[in-house]
C-alpha cells in the first residue's frame, strides 16, 4: 500500500467533537425515487463579490478555526460543526440551502444542496499528493480552479504557494458562509480590512451555481492552467457535465486533478467507472496518479486533453 512518508500535522488533532475530514455519509448520496422522477432545475450561474458584511463575524471565526500544517504552509478552517450548529440556530435567509440539508439529516438535496459544507476524505488526500509532489514555485503565476470547492483549501493551498485562484461551488451560500471566510483566514494577518477585500476581489473570483452555466458565464474569460477537483464524481448523470466543463475551461496544456472514491454506494459512480467512461471519449488521457488500499478505496487521477 502507498505510503504517505512525510509529515502533516493538524495542530488541533485533539479536538474530538469533529474531525476535519469527516467520513462522508455515503449512505445520504443517494436520491429517492421521486427525486429521480421529477426534473431537476439546476440553479444559475452566478459571480459572488466578497463584501465587508463578512469581517463583521471574522473574530468569530478566528476563534472557531482549525490549522493544518504541511511544512510552511498552514491552512486555517472554519470548524464546520461550530458554523453549521449557528445556521441551525438562526432564521439566516442566506444560508437557506445548508439549512435545509441539515434539517433534513442529508448531504445531498438533488439540486439544491450538494454537500459543500463539510470536509470529505478525499480533499485530505489531493492535498497530501499536492504537497508531495509539487514545489511552491510550481504554483507562481498558475491560474487555478477550485471546482466544487466547498471548505476551499484545495485552492487556499494553491493560493499560498503563489497562484492566482478562483472558487466555484453549487450552492452561494457555501461560498459565502465557509469559502470565502476560510479564504479570508488565510490572507495576511497586518492587513486592513479594506486591504484584504481588495486582495480578495483581485486574487480570486467566486462563482455559484451548475457547472453547465458556470462555463457560459465564465467563457470569454482566461482559461486554467490547472483544476482542482474532489468528491465530485458520485452523480453519474452529471459526469459528462463534468468533463465538459474540464474541456472547456482548460488550458491545452493544462492538468486536472480529481480525487474521488473508488466506487460511491449507491449511485453507481466511483473513480473507476468515470475512468471507463472518460476512455469511451476522445477528449482526455487519464492517468492515475496514486491509490489507497483501505476499506474505503480512493484514488486520485490526473486527465489531459488530448
Amino acid at each position: 500500500m502507498f505510503k504517505f512518508n512525510f509529515e502533516v500535522n493538524d495542530s488541533d488533532s485533539s479536538d474530538n467533537t469533529e474531525s476535519p475530514f469527516k467520513k462522508p455519509k455515503v449512505d445520504q448520496k443517494i436520491n429517492s425515487e421521486s427525486e429521480k422522477d421529477e426534473k431537476i432545475l439546476w440553479y444559475k450561474a452566478e459571480q459572488i463579490k466578497p463584501t465587508k458584511v463578512i469581517l463583521q463575524s471574522l473574530d468569530l471565526y478566528e476563534l472557531n478555526a482549525k490549522v493544518l500544517t504541511f511544512k510552511d504552509v498552514e491552512l486555517r478552517h472554519i470548524i464546520a460543526g461550530f458554523l453549521l450548529e449557528d445556521i441551525k440556530k438562526n432564521s439566516d435567509v442566506d444560508s437557506k440551502d445548508i439549512k435545509k440539508s441539515e434539517e433534513s439529516h442529508s448531504d445531498l438535496i438533488a439540486g439544491v444542496y450538494e454537500g459543500g459544507a463539510k470536509i470529505w476524505e478525499c480533499t485530505d488526500d489531493l492535498l497530501k499528493y499536492l504537497f508531495k509532489n509539487y514545489e511552491k514555485k510550481h504554483w507562481e503565476n498558475k491560474l487555478v480552479l477550485d471546482l466544487g470547492c466547498g471548505s476551499g483549501l484545495l485552492g487556499i493551498y494553491a493560493m499560498k504557494c503563489g497562484a492566482k485562484v478562483d472558487f466555484q461551488d453549487y450552492n452561494k451560500d457555501v461560498l459565502e458562509k465557509i469559502t470565502i471566510p476560510n479564504v479570508l483566514l488565510n490572507l495576511n494577518e497586518t492587513l486592513t480590512d479594506d486591504e484584504k477585500i481588495d486582495q480578495l476581489q483581485k486574487k480570486s473570483n467566486f462563482y455559484a451555481g451548475d457547472w453547465s452555466y458556470f462555463t457560459t458565464l465564465t467563457e470569454n474569460l482566461e482559461k486554467y492552467d490547472i483544476i482542482l477537483t474532489s468528491e465530485t464524481i458520485y452523480n453519474m448523470e452529471n459526469q459528462q457535465k463534468l468533463l465538459d466543463t474540464f474541456k472547456k475551461r482548460l488550458k491545452s496544456d493544462g492538468i486536472v486533478l480529481v480525487a474521488a472514491k473508488s466506487h460511491y454506494f449507491g449511485v453507481g459512480g466511483g473513480l473507476e467507472q468515470l475512468v471507463e467512461f472518460i476512455k469511451s471519449g476522445k477528449d482526455f488521457l487519464s492517468t492515475y496518479l496514486w491509490q489507497a488500499d483501505e476499506n474505503l478505496k480512493r484514488g486520485i487521477i490526473q486527465l489531459k486533453l488530448q
